[in-house]
């Protein structure tokens, strides 16, 4: 048997994991606001273990709770998990609150969306002081067009700086991370 290849120890790296609330349709048939958060973590698999077990102790407890969202828990179940975000070492987060205009046009949306994503990143390589790896993870909210967009100017903030990164656009629903 030959071995043809090996996993190694990777090197530091810096996970952002970006959700959002609201929708990109105007005020009038959608939302009132528009928010982007992004959990900034150097140990995502730790971060997971937290929320995994809370979401078993709150099990045990008589919660029927699948994943954890804002709007879909109760206040018992947002504050343990907040309480708990915030003894992760090694993490941040980033928010933006977006609102929504009369009469702003969901092409406009999309472009302050990808803004916000930019302002992110920026955020992001200000706090990466040791020029780590850096892997976004975006929740795949934005059509491929937008996407790609996003992609180039998410890319040129982290090449303005030299850092070098990934970005992903997938699903944060099952991801404990991006919840």
């Amino acid at each position: 048997m030959e071995i043809v290849g090996h996993v190694t120890d990777s090197e530091p790296s810096i996970f952002v994991f970006i959700d959002e609330s609201g929708d990109l349709l105007p005020k009038e048939a959608g939302t009132t606001h528009l928010v982007l958060s992004a959990f900034i973590t150097k140990s995502p698999s730790v971060a997971a273990y937290i929320v995994s077990n809370l979401r078993y102790s709150l099990l045990s407890r008589g919660f029927n709770i699948e994943t954890f969202h804002a709007t879909d828990d109760s206040r018992v179940i947002r504050f343990e998990f907040l309480q708990l975000i915030q003894k992760i070492r090694e993490a941040s987060g980033v928010t933006i609150g977006i609102e929504k205009i009369d009469g702003t046009t969901s092409k406009r949306l999309i472009t302050i969306y990808i803004q916000s994503l930019a302002r992110i990143a920026k955020e992001v390589v200000k706090l990466n002081v040791n020029n780590a790896h850096v892997t976004f993870l975006i929740d795949p909210t934005l059509d491929k067009k937008s996407r790609s967009e996003a992609k180039r100017v998410i890319k040129h903030v982290f090449s303005s700086s030299n850092q070098r990164n990934l970005i992903y656009f997938q699903s944060m629903k099952r991801d404990s991370c991006g919840q």
